[in-house]
């Protein structure tokens, strides 16, 4: 389970021992048994949002109110620290009024741990759908893992790396990958606050965490288009969008391509190589970048469209939202890296910054970019 957009739901969460999901105006779901029935709340409760939203928001509806099964071991990915609560699910499904407002779909939680770092769990984490709030893992290895978690109640040790993979997942996987050490480094610096380490500013550490999470999503956007423009290159017969046929090459590649000295692949790898420079950090960049390797209009509208249907209270994002999002962002990493993170109402002294608003920023980058990668992978408009 992910946790909602809400900051106080986590220590709800915790302190009630229960998990809860969005969608509240779907209204109780104590007698709804089919899907049907759960999809006209649903459409009835959002009348603005698309089919396709509406059996989103169904689907998870079930899976939550009745395929969560009493004994089930819960990992609850909190929005307010880098660590992962571990528990196991004691009932059935209950909506509840007597909890603040959203919170209305719960199941209660005997929780053994609150305080797992991600890193002990990554193997199964990272196998999650990054835009899904309630997902159910399936993997005998990993539901070993759990019990034993629960039974010893210490972290495990992480296994083996998988191999990367040789198709177009290789640079998400990547961008998963370092933004788990971005995570670490935010754990690291709550472990550290709790020890009230003195002889450093432990807050760096979660600045390092900030900057290292804008350079995950810097790498992916260039080995993403990498990897699918070099896959367009592969396939002559296959219609290309806009601007990768209008994309330069020197004309010593285009010689030596004419000559047989280079396949068509390997100059524009060597051209996309030479430009490691570029920087996608910036909205119009990233679209920009993109529109090599997809036909899109009103990119960033429809990433808002893709974050909307997987939203767990029903709130619809604009894509001015998710770009205003994404640079603040940077610029909050520019401020770290060039401006000392320098507080502009107090010069001795720097912005505060914390385990919770580091892991939001982790999280949201890695939102935005399974977004877009469904973007990329649907028929351009």
């Amino acid at each position: 389970m992910r946790a909602g957009r809400d900051d106080s739901y986590d220590e709800l969460a915790l302190e009630r021992e229960l998990i809860a999901l969005g969608w509240s105006a779907a209204g109780d779901l104590t007698t709804v048994t089919t899907q049907a029935e759960t999809r006209e709340r649903v459409q009835a409760a959002y009348p603005d949002v698309d089919r396709r939203t509406v059996d989103n928001y169904t689907i998870q509806l079930i899976a939550f109110r009745s395929k969560m099964a009493v004994g089930d071991i819960v990992l609850f990915l909190r929005r307010t620290s880098p660590d992962v609560a571990v528990g196991r699910l004691t009932g059935d499904y209950r909506y509840r009024t007597d909890l603040p407002a959203g919170i209305r779909h719960t199941r209660p939680v005997q929780w053994a741990r609150t305080d797992v770092p991600r890193a002990s769990l990554e193997a199964e984490v990272r196998a999650l759908p990054s835009l899904t709030t309630v997902y159910r893992i399936t993997q005998a290895e990993s539901i070993a893992r759990l019990e034993q978690l629960l039974a010893a109640r210490k972290p495990l040790p992480s296994p083996p790396e998988p191999p990367v993979a040789a198709d177009g997942s290789a640079p998400f996987t990547g961008l998963q990958r370092n933004l788990s050490y971005a995570r670490s480094l935010a754990t690291a610096g709550q472990h550290l606050d709790q020890l009230k380490v003195g002889s450093f500013e432990v807050s760096d550490v979660y600045r390092a965490a900030w900057v290292q999470s804008v350079a995950a999503l810097d790498h992916w956007v260039r080995q993403e288009i990498r990897c699918r423009m070099l896959a367009l290159a592969a396939q002559p017969a296959t219609p290309k969008p806009r601007a990768f046929s209008a994309f330069e090459m020197p004309l010593g590649l285009v010689e030596q391509v004419q000559a047989g000295e280079k396949t068509l692949v390997d100059a524009l790898d060597q051209r996309l190589r030479e430009q490691g420079h570029l920087v996608y950090q910036n909205p119009d960049k990233i679209r920009e970048g993109f529109a090599l390797v997809h036909d899109t209009k009103e990119f960033w509208n429809r990433v808002a469209l893709v974050l909307t249907r997987q939203s767990d209270d029903g709130v619809a994002f604009t894509g001015k939202q998710v770009q205003l999002e994404l640079r603040q962002l940077v610029q909050r990493r520019h401020k770290i890296a060039h401006e000392y993170d320098e507080d502009p109402d107090d010069a001795t002294h720097k912005r505060p910054i914390d385990g919770a608003t580091a892991t939001q920023a982790i999280d949201y980058i890695e939102q935005v970019a399974a977004a877009i990668l469904i973007v990329l992978d649907s028929p351009a408009v």
